[in-house]
């Protein structure tokens, strides 16, 4: 795992990071974090799409905000839009039942990804936040595309929320 320098440098840190936002984050706060979700509902695909997937194909859209599983502190806010098809059904099930983190579903599922930060035009599809007041004041706010075996799968959008700065070095 790679150590946090300064605040500033979350960002680059975040980037070089192997693993999972969710192992990072757990690691930097030193609790386990769940997702609170505040939102999962189905959606269809735009015509032109980071995804991959035809105009109005099923997607989920998914916001949670990751919190302390201890402490109940939030720490990220997040929203994905997800393919279902391109995950098994019990992943599925998992996210839709569970408190888990996406993060934690991959890594016990045995999923392996990548991650492709997204700019311009292809972080329009989740870099607003739906809930301005869960994101305000964020140290870092970045878009990203999760692939599996060379698909994608997934767009994340991370607010990380003002509560990390007391992890981060100064």
């Amino acid at each position: 795992m790679v150590s946090v320098v300064a605040s500033t440098d979350l960002e680059t840190v975040l980037d070089r990071t192997p693993g999972t936002v969710t192992a990072f984050l757990e690691h930097l706060v030193g609790e386990p974090v769940d997702a609170h979700r505040r939102r999962h509902e189905a959606a269809r695909a735009d015509p032109s799409n980071a995804l991959q997937v035809a105009e109005g194909d099923p997607l989920l859209r998914r916001t949670a905000v990751l919190q302390g599983r201890r402490s109940g502190t939030p720490y990220v806010y997040a929203e994905t839009l997800l393919v279902p098809g391109r995950l098994s059904v019990r992943f599925r099930e998992r996210l839709d039942s569970g408190p888990d983190p996406i993060g934690r579903l991959l890594v016990e599922e045995g999923i392996s990804v990548t991650r492709q930060i997204l700019t311009g035009s292809d972080r329009r599809f989740v870099s607003v936040p739906s809930d301005p007041d869960a994101a305000s004041g964020c140290l870092l706010a970045r878009t990203y595309r999760v692939d599996a075996e060379g698909w994608p799968i997934m767009v994340i959008a991370e607010w990380f929320l003002p509560s990390l700065e007391e992890f981060l070095p100064v």
